[in-house]
């Protein structure tokens, strides 16, 4: 089992504080606020080294603007993480 230092994810909580959002976090989930507005949901999955990026379409515009600025932070605190981006909702086929 793999577990994760709360030192860790208390600095993706401060890193990103820093890039501009707003950030709420519950265990290993997160949500991102830019400019007043959830752009996205952050969910760490330690056992699989993996994080999803779940960037919301209401405000695309914003999500777009900032998805590698997210991908950005957090690579520098898990370097090691698959991160996986989907878009909420998906497109209708």
């Amino acid at each position: 089992m793999y577990w994760v230092r709360v030192s860790d994810l208390d600095r993706l909580v401060q890193r990103l504080r820093e890039n501009g959002f707003y950030v709420g976090r519950h265990s290993y989930s997160y949500r991102l606020f830019y400019k007043g507005r959830v752009v996205a949901g952050l969910h760490l999955y330690p056992g699989y080294r993996e994080a999803g990026l779940r960037l919301y379409r209401v405000h695309r515009d914003l999500a777009e603007a900032v998805r590698e600025r997210i991908i950005m932070v957090i690579r520098d605190v898990f370097p090691s993480y698959k991160i996986v981006v989907k878009w909420y909702p998906p497109e209708n086929p």
